[in-house]
């Protein structure tokens, strides 16, 4: 493409011809776009949930490792809020499991929605979703950023014909100096 960028592979060799200068080489170029793009959808796929198109469970406990490891500013926390679908269980066996998907991918939308930018908002799996929230400035500060969350993951969700209520028990907590990531989520857990 013109003014377009592409993957190319190049393998240089030295130009070995009648007067040629001993630093002179010759390339061959490939161009390797479809490799690079399959390359890009492996990595997209080992970090994020293709459902909700979350981050997973394996890129959320890297970025809250990453978190728990920065400093913070005085005065400054962060926050966790661990997040369960309300019989989920249920909506699946009602509704059909096509149901349940469009309302966990309706729910992450809607908490990517509520929180900040620079907030990660992931899918641990099931159906349940961490959201970091670095720079909280107290328990208060998240708990009230998961208040918006419920608010507005409670509105009805339409599939297929159907109103389909779902609702969100959410947990917060923020992470104390020397934390591990299991210890943050697993308080986080047990709040909800």
């Amino acid at each position: 493409a013109v003014g377009g960028y592409h993957g190319v592979h190049r393998h240089p060799q030295p130009y070995t011809a009648a007067g040629a200068n001993a630093n002179d080489l010759i390339a061959a170029l490939r161009i390797i776009d479809q490799q690079v793009e399959a390359e890009q959808k492996l990595d997209r796929l080992a970090r994020y949930d293709a459902l909700t198109g979350l981050p997973n469970r394996a890129e959320v406990i890297s970025r809250l490792d990453s978190a728990l490891e920065q400093p913070r500013m005085p005065g400054s926390c962060l926050g966790i809020l661990f997040c369960d679908v309300d019989h989920f269980k249920n909506i699946n066996d009602t509704f059909g499991h096509a149901a349940g998907d469009a309302v966990l991918s309706t729910l992450a939308a809607r908490i990517r929605t509520s929180v900040r930018q620079g907030d990660t908002v992931g899918r641990m799996g099931g159906d349940e979703i961490v959201v970091l929230l670095p720079g909280v400035r107290g328990l208060d500060d998240a708990a009230r950023i998961g208040e918006k969350i419920r608010c507005c993951a409670a509105e009805p969700i339409h599939h297929a014909g159907k109103t389909i209520q779902a609702t969100l028990s959410i947990g917060a907590t923020v992470a104390c100096p020397g934390e591990s990531a299991g210890m943050v989520t697993a308080r986080a857990d047990e709040a909800m």
